[in-house]
């Protein structure tokens, strides 16, 4: 049984691919009642669930693992913890848990939908069975690489972080096209069409990025033109330090 403590977006997308196969657990009401209507089996307490559990993921806010933790501490022996916490390390988990086997993994918002890319890394007692029993429940929704811990922050600040970049971006774009005289609803369709077909265009053609620009810029043309702007305004370095700063954040969090 799978013991999930957190219902969150990550945790209900995890408990929804296992149902029956899942329990989760979670402070809002509210949140367990919408479980149940999903036949998703919600339980009273981070206890009850650590008992009934063989694998728990952490799937709290960082601020929040703490608690989490002191809770289920007595029942977690011979159990795998898998902990989906942002900035939080194995070594801080196993300190506060003992001699536990954790996998850390970061995954990101596309997992709701089954596109998810999952990184995943070894705590110091945790084995090969365990990285992949942790694979496997997250190949449930979508990609899964492995990466050592030391490079989980970066990990974060780029998967973890990054829909929420490309939502920005395609916010912008399209009050860009507003700006230009189009539509607002018409204006917000060809952004998100856009991005989605420029997604498939990726998984479908073996090409770099800067190859795959070059089939849209040609030379004197109009995309040209805006990424002479772009370049001018050096979008390269904003992105570079967003990213850093993000990745420094995921090392500072406080737990």
């Amino acid at each position: 049984m799978i013991g999930i403590i957190g219902a969150g977006n990550m945790g209900m997308a995890i408990a929804e691919r296992f149902k029956k196969k899942a329990l989760i657990s979670d402070n809002d009401a509210a949140k367990l009642q919408a479980m149940k209507n999903k036949n998703i089996s919600p339980v009273r307490s981070n206890t009850e669930l650590a008992m009934r559990s063989d694998i728990i993921i952490l799937a709290v806010k960082p601020q929040d693992i703490r608690k989490a933790m002191e809770e289920i501490r007595p029942y977690v022996k011979e159990k795998l913890i898998i902990s989906i916490a942002a900035g939080v390390t194995t070594r801080f988990i196993e300190k506060a848990l003992g001699k536990s086997r954790i996998i850390r993994v970061m995954p990101n918002m596309p997992a709701m939908v089954g596109k998810g890319i999952s990184a995943v890394s070894c705590g110091r007692f945790a084995g090969p069975k365990d990285l992949k029993a942790a694979s496997m429940i997250f190949l449930n929704l979508g990609e899964v690489i492995e990466v050592e811990e030391k490079m989980m922050d970066a990990v974060t600040a780029v998967s973890g972080s990054g829909p929420a970049y490309y939502f920005l971006f395609t916010r912008l774009l399209a009050e860009s096209a507003e700006a230009s005289g189009l539509d607002k609803r018409l204006a917000a369709k060809l952004a998100r069409a856009t991005f989605i077909g420029a997604a498939e265009v990726i998984k479908s053609k073996d090409l770099s990025m800067e190859e795959l620009v070059k089939k849209v810029a040609s030379k004197g043309g109009t995309t040209e033109a805006a990424i002479k702007v772009f370049k001018r305004r050096r979008l390269e370095d904003i992105v570079k330090k967003a990213v850093m700063d993000a990745a420094r954040r995921s090392n500072n969090l406080t737990v």
